[in-house]
């Protein structure tokens, strides 16, 4: 490594220009974030405009200029040669002096990709532009040794690429491990021995009618309203079969909503109650106030939100302590502490979609008469407690293999990295921020300031709650962030960050480059 050679990027990138006479929305690629290659795009309308398109080759190296430090880099594989992206998608011819997957993995090495958005400029826009990549240097040995350190690499790569694959199964039969739990756990198929040691508990019969005594007096004593009667559940409402010492009620009879006791509290008034009490909604915990409406133990529920649609997502979670709730999550209660435990397990163990409204993934909504009337199969009170206990135990063993899966990803890709770091070297290049007051510095690591407790908000919402925000976490705390398909979210991310700043001008650009605050 000593004798090779160091020279600019630039040396070894030629930009293609080759416009595209006849535009083909069928034809167009994209580049996925996270390292994960060059794909065919959906295809598309085009707008009507001056959009220019430009004819990309099998072989030339590509990137996108607002994702280059996400990881949105490749090589333009075969099967896509001839296909078509505009400017903000730029492909390169690399010299024959070097192989395109050399500076490929340039870029992988080290996640050294991440460091480049000390480079990108602009906020609403923020881009990398090919002149800037230009000037970075990089190592260069003969081709002949490129050729060999690459297959090495590409052998080590296969073995890991298998390592994942089977990391990844295990994620996914965890995941499908989770939900037979609690399918299991509702339908009795967890208590099927300890409903045979214990045949004389009290039935769920003599349970709901207790349940019954007791919201007539809540009634009585005017805690709660008279509620409408529910319809009663014949065999068409009953998704599976249940031990014959269960019944089949509906969530609203069987449980107290509490919604009516939430006041609703103004945006401004929330500010200014911000405290120490917890402040719930739709996704827990997401700040803190110093006045509280709840000081009991109670269950909340999803009111809207993406995760609604979501089998392995929780949409119910009991919240403690002292609290005030906001009206994206519906509050109930019982009339013990098990019931709610075990109610928490049942509306997670189903599949909600029949009784949302609304248009997906944003717009979904669980209204409160819905969750009312969603069938359950109700346990006697013992064994309610007894299903709590098994998943809980259950649950508890999937998170020790969610942590050994977790430490085994981890570890592949350090050892991927350390074997591209040993292959390639590290040319110690110095991303710089210039200014007319000072001299070139190395860039400072920003301060991340991500707060999950506000998360899933408006953008205006998101800056009031934190203050100025760096570009990245107001992204991923907005309700337009989803981890599972950061490339198109962070274009929505980019097209509300847009127009909140140049039509409704209620954010503006920061004095620090890549931070917002209100304006």
């Amino acid at each position: 490594m000593k004798d090779w050679k160091k020279v600019k990027l630039g040396s070894l990138l030629t930009e293609s220009k080759i416009v595209s006479d006849n535009p083909d929305p069928d034809k167009r690629i994209r580049v996925k974030l996270n390292v994960l290659g060059v794909e065919k795009r959906p295809k598309t309308k085009d707008k009507k405009g001056a959009t220019k398109y430009h004819i990309r080759k099998a072989g030339q190296f590509i990137y996108g200029k607002q994702n280059l430090h996400k990881g949105a880099f490749g090589i333009v594989p075969e099967e896509l040669d001839g296909y078509e992206s505009s400017s903000d998608i730029p492909a390169f011819d690399v010299d024959d002096s070097c192989y395109p997957e050399w500076i490929f993995y340039f870029f992988k090495k080290g996640n050294s990709y991440l460091q480049l958005e000390n480079l990108a400029k602009g906020v609403g826009s923020k881009r990398i532009q090919p002149k800037q990549i230009f000037e970075l240097e990089i190592f260069l040995p003969t081709k002949e040794e490129q050729e060999r350190i690459l297959n090495e690499i590409k052998t080590i790569e296969d073995k890991n690429y298998k390592l994942i694959k089977e990391v990844t199964f295990r994620e996914k039969n965890l995941i499908k491990l989770r939900q037979a739990i609690l399918t299991d756990a509702v339908k009795g198929e967890l208590t099927k021995e300890w409903r045979n040691n214990n045949p004389n508990v009290e039935s769920a019969q003599d349970l709901f009618k207790k349940i019954k005594i007791e919201k007539e007096k809540l009634i009585r004593e005017k805690k709660i309203k008279k509620e409408e009667s529910f319809p009663a559940i014949n065999k068409n409402d009953m998704p599976f079969e249940i031990p014959s010492s269960w019944k089949w009620y509906r969530i609203g009879e069987s449980s107290i909503n509490k919604d009516g006791d939430r006041i609703p509290l103004s945006k401004t008034e929330r500010l200014k109650r911000k405290g120490i009490y917890d402040y719930y909604g739709a996704q827990g915990v997401i700040d803190y106030i110093d006045d509280y409406i709840f000081d009991k133990s109670l269950l909340l529920v999803a009111e809207d939100g993406g995760n609604l649609l979501r089998r392995n997502k929780p949409v119910a979670y009991m919240a403690h302590g002292k609290y005030w709730v906001n009206n994206h999550a519906h509050v109930i209660d019982t009339i013990s502490e098990i019931s709610k435990l075990y109610l928490e397990i049942y509306i997670n163990s189903i599949d909600l979609k029949p009784y949302l409204s609304g248009e997906p993934p944003m717009q979904i909504k669980l209204n409160r008469g819905k969750l009312n009337s969603i069938p359950l199969p109700l346990p006697p009170l013992a064994e309610q407690k007894e299903i709590v206990e098994k998943v809980n135990y259950l649950q508890a063993n999937c998170s020790k293999l969610e942590e050994e899966i977790l430490i085994s990803k981890n570890e592949s890709e350090k050892l991927l990295q350390s074997v591209l770091y040993q292959f390639l070297g590290d040319e110690n290049n110095i991303l710089v921020k210039r200014n007319s007051f000072e001299n070139e510095r190395v860039l400072p690591l920003r301060e991340i300031k991500y707060n999950n407790k506000t998360i899933n908000m408006k953008l205006v919402e998101l800056l009031k709650a934190n203050g100025r925000l760096h570009a990245e976490d107001l992204w991923k705390m907005s309700e337009h962030y989803n981890k599972t398909n950061e490339s198109e979210s962070i274009d929505r991310f980019y097209a509300e960050l847009k127009k909140q700043i140049e039509e409704e001008k209620t954010i503006k650009e920061s004095s620090d480059k890549g931070y917002l605050e209100l304006r």
